[in-house]
């Protein structure tokens, strides 16, 4: 069997992270089993693959999925699109879409979803989401979590960093630095307890007011705040950052599905914070500390009781067992065969 990978960049979203690396390590795995994997060519006149497996649904890709499906190849979406809007949004969009000559987001969006022989969903409630959104048949929702290298976070050894930036029992966050990430307000909200606080990861070249701010802070707080770039995340010295800090904290205030460094982190032995995302709320229920990411009274308070309480107990072992990419490899597997039959 080949399969062939191809993942769109939307020009006001692309940066590095964990799209990236999901499409990568999903590669990886897949061959493991045996599975040929390419990535698409769209300038090649060349379709010596059985699927191809499209990562993203955003609306751009909606000419592409018509006409790959025009060419009778399988396609397989991984929607990779839960969002944070309400539903009655979602049901007005529905009803005033047909009145609209043009086409819209939403049915463009649509017409991707209808295409598609599959829909890889990363959490039942993006499935329910997206059932209520658009109307698509249940029929075409399958469900294959995301994955970590488990084995590679649960063996992280924190001297490597610890040796390097001589820091340890800190607050961290990985992440893209913007202001819908929260770094701003995981600063202020430790303002005076005298915990150091370690951010790595891209400024957003989209944001740059967001980064001045940020990095304003970070000038003027440098004795307890660091801010340390951006780590390759084959780099050992990220999943050292990981074991040697206390709490990691993403509080984001866009959805995350479910964000993967809360479960690196955790994998890592640290006590992770997050917003409470439904997807990560699905995978890892009461395993993880919440807060509001709004809030800075709300993410000063969740990251000292994890920072006092430490992770909770059974939430490491849980997530190296149950989160991996050849776990996501294997059903994804499955998935192509239904197709192919």
């Amino acid at each position: 069997m080949k399969v062939a990978f191809y993942q769109f960049f939307p020009p006001t979203l692309w940066t590095p992270g964990g799209g990236e690396t999901q499409l990568v390590k999903t590669k990886e795995a897949l061959e493991r089993l045996g599975v040929e994997v390419t990535l698409f060519n769209p300038w090649s006149r060349s379709k010596d693959f059985d699927i191809l497996h499209v990562f993203g649904s955003s609306y751009e890709l909606s000419s592409f999925v018509r006409a790959a499906k025009g060419l009778g190849l399988p396609v397989v979406v991984s929607i990779i699109a839960f969002s944070a809007k309400p539903s009655w949004q979602w049901w007005l969009w529905r009803r005033i879409d047909r009145f609209i000559p043009i086409p819209t987001t939403y049915r463009l969006r649509h017409e991707i979803y209808t295409n598609a022989d599959r829909l890889i969903v990363a959490s039942r409630s993006e499935a329910e989401q997206l059932s209520q959104g658009f109307r698509i048949n249940n029929k075409k929702y399958r469900w294959v979590p995301h994955g970590i290298e488990g084995e590679r976070f649960i063996k992280a050894d924190p001297k490597l960093f610890i040796k390097r930036y001589g820091l340890q029992d800190f607050v961290l966050q990985v992440s893209r630095i913007n202001r819908h990430k929260g770094q701003v307000r995981l600063i202020r909200a430790l303002e005076g307890t005298g915990i150091k606080l370690v951010f790595i990861g891209p400024l957003d070249p989209i944001d740059q007011q967001g980064t001045q701010e940020f990095l304003n802070l970070v000038e003027k707080h440098s004795g307890w705040v660091h801010y340390l770039g951006t780590l390759n995340y084959d780099d050992e010295l990220l999943p050292s950052a990981y074991a040697a800090c206390r709490v990691h904290v993403l509080p984001s205030t866009i959805i995350e599905s479910p964000g993967l460094v809360t479960l690196e982190s955790t994998a890592a032995g640290a006590a992770a914070v997050s917003g409470n995302y439904p997807t990560l709320y699905e995978y890892l229920g009461e395993r993880v500390y919440y807060c509001e990411p709004a809030s800075i009274a709300s993410i000063r308070a969740s990251v000292l009781q994890a920072y006092e309480e430490g992770i909770k107990p059974g939430a490491r072992e849980y997530v190296v067992d149950n989160f991996s990419w050849d776990r996501t490899a294997e059903r994804l597997l499955e998935v192509y065969q239904e197709v192919l039959a």
